[in-house]
């Protein structure tokens, strides 16, 4: 008799694993423990329909085994290689943390977008603060989309996540297309 310990996703999407989330499976588990020990013991129809009521029971909907959309930034209205006019409104979205202003402070779990024009790396390295010049516009107040104007010819833009301070999220929350801008 083998029993799998299965995980099934909601449509909330994923999110790190948390201690309440990871205390309820251990208790599913003892929970029905003493049903699977009952269950080898029993004679074998009665031990298939018993396996089947497990199984049932130990499939559960956790934070830690979602398998929705992973930590990550992307635009919405852009991809790579598109063409763009000089002045455009990129739109952006994060997954897996949530917006939150940079005047609220260090929250676990939340940031603000910036968008850096034609950096040399693909993205900011984790921890590391974003600085503010032309090239790093920064989208603290929580917004989902940013205009820029850019010279005609073709163009890195990099999505990059970070904290209330500016310190980058990493490559995991880093986004870099390429595009193309018109002349006119």
């Amino acid at each position: 008799l083998v029993l799998q310990f299965r995980c099934t996703s909601g449509s909330h999407g994923s999110s790190p694993l948390s201690a309440p989330a990871s205390l309820l499976s251990a208790r599913m588990m003892i929970a029905v423990l003493p049903t699977l020990v009952g269950l080898v013991l029993q004679p074998m129809p009665r031990r298939e329909a018993l396996a089947s009521a497990a199984a049932a029971v130990l499939t559960v909907a956790s934070p830690a085994c979602a398998k929705g959309p992973k930590n990550s930034v992307y635009f919405t209205n852009v991809k790579d290689g598109d063409t763009v006019p000089s002045t455009f409104t990129y739109k952006f979205e994060v997954t897996g943390y949530a917006l939150s202003p940079a005047a609220a402070g260090l929250k676990e779990g939340t940031g603000h977008h910036h968008m850096i024009i034609d950096a040399p790396t693909a993205f900011v390295k984790s921890g590391e603060a974003i600085p503010m010049d032309a090239t790093h516009k920064h989208y603290g107040k929580a917004q989902s989309e940013g205009e820029l104007e850019l010279e005609p010819g073709k163009h890195k833009i990099t999505l990059q996540f970070a904290n209330a301070y500016h310190e980058s999220y990493g490559k995991e929350f880093a986004k870099t297309i390429t595009v193309n801008v018109n002349g006119a």
